[in-house]
């Protein structure tokens, strides 16, 4: 694993076809709990470590899966296309992010959730820590 400083960071897809720099510290991290990310991720939850668009810079080939979500605006699902690795989210709603998938991230220490969305949705036996914010749905606010 290649040692970064606090200001920068890199990350991967499974196979090393797909590799990623971000510079700065997250804006958020996140999960979620939603059915369609428990089928992507094939998890009970999503991990979503959020950098400005801006920050983010990606090396190698995504193939992208686009959805309608429960508003009816547009998500896509980016992933590599060799080895199947979900690599990064983004929503038409919130251009300005990159939602980077957790288990990407070289550096696991900055993978450390604050709060959980459509808890609703989540595997009854799942039980996150006290620290970890859980919201229902999606909540009015955005997390970016």
């Amino acid at each position: 694993m290649v040692v970064e400083d606090s200001s920068s960071g890199t990350g991967q897809c499974l196979c090393g076809a797909v590799r990623y720099r971000y510079q700065g510290k997250p804006a958020s991290v996140g999960l979620c709990q939603c059915r369609r990310c428990q089928r992507q991720s094939g998890s009970a939850f999503l991990i979503g470590v959020v950098f400005p668009a801006e920050a983010v810079t990606i090396e190698g080939e995504l193939a992208v899966y686009e959805a309608a979500v429960h508003d009816g605006s547009r998500l896509w699902r980016h992933f590599c296309r060799t080895c199947g690795s979900a690599v990064m989210i983004t929503l038409d709603r919130f251009p300005q992010i990159r939602s980077m998938m957790g288990g990407t991230i070289d550096d696991p220490d900055i993978v450390q959730p604050s709060f959980s969305i459509w808890c609703s949705e989540g595997q009854g036996w799942l039980r996150l820590p006290e620290a970890v914010t859980c919201f229902p749905d999606y909540p009015d606010g955005t997390f970016a």
